[in-house]
């Protein structure tokens, strides 16, 4: 029984991380075209993890949210922070730092 609690836990525990990869990579994307739309450039060219919590979506369903932070130029004088929400495996949201247009 015990061996069993620990393959579960070790199953569980892995499927996160495999999940958690594959969202980051998502915000990544969604972080980098946000950045070209407004004529910023996307720096490091990744994401780091934030926070995570549990949140409803719009339909009630409890989903994981995962708040990713990164990096962006618009002049290459100073860096600027952004914020990618992910709820699920959706963009929720995306907030840029003021910054100096260049």
């Amino acid at each position: 029984m015990d061996n069993g609690l620990t393959l579960l836990l070790i199953l569980s525990l892995l499927w996160f991380w495999w999940d958690s990869r594959g969202i980051a990579e998502i915000a990544i994307q969604a972080a980098r075209r946000n950045c070209e739309q407004a004529g910023l450039t996307f720096l490091n060219d990744t994401v780091g993890w934030q926070k995570i919590t549990l949140k409803r979506n719009r339909m009630g369903r409890v989903q994981i949210q995962r708040t990713y932070f990164f990096e962006f130029a618009s002049d290459m004088a100073e860096r600027y922070k952004g914020e990618v929400i992910m709820l699920g495996k959706e963009v929720s949201k995306i907030t840029l730092d003021v910054y100096r247009i260049g």
